[in-house]
């Protein structure tokens, strides 16, 4: 995909990269268009395999190094999840709400994003009676849903 072809919310994350004085490579923009393509959260398996049949050429290291290298930025949002691989999302895509945090059904494994102020209460809670700074979209929050509840 060419730069004029970029959705609105990679062209931002482009420009963010510039901002920071950032290279924008192949793999760097075909993992941004990876992520904001995705209808749900990937891990970084399926965002290289994703990358490979864009782009062929960009090798399955450089993926893993884009996706750390823009995590660090925070261009990317990762989040730890209990007994899986973690998963990442374009923190500029429409369909990746800024301040979001995720809930993993145990018995399905469907994620589900809430926003992050749900959880507001036990952060505050937890910094009031700990100290403890809580990120808690960095961190999946397991659970059973409503529907495997039902059965």
């Amino acid at each position: 995909m060419r730069q004029s072809e970029d959705s609105p919310a990679v062209a931002e994350a482009v420009q963010l990269l510039r901002a920071k004085g950032e290279r924008v490579t192949v793999a760097r923009r075909a993992v941004l268009q990876v992520l904001d393509g995705a209808n749900g959260h990937l891990c970084a398996e399926e965002i290289a395999a994703c990358v490979d049949d864009a782009e062929p050429g960009v090798h399955r290291a450089t993926v893993y190094r884009s996706l750390q290298s823009l995590a660090e930025l925070g261009i990317v949002a990762h989040t730890h999840v209990p007994n899986s691989a973690t998963i990442y999302h374009l923190r500029h895509s429409a369909g990746a709400p800024v301040g979001h945090a995720h809930l993993q059904c145990a018995t399905c494994e469907r994620f589900f994003d809430i926003p992050a102020d749900w959880l507001a209460p036990l952060a505050q809670r937890v910094r009031d009676g700990l100290g403890f700074e809580l990120e808690a979209q960095h961190a999946a929050l397991l659970g059973t849903c409503a529907d495997c509840r039902a059965r």
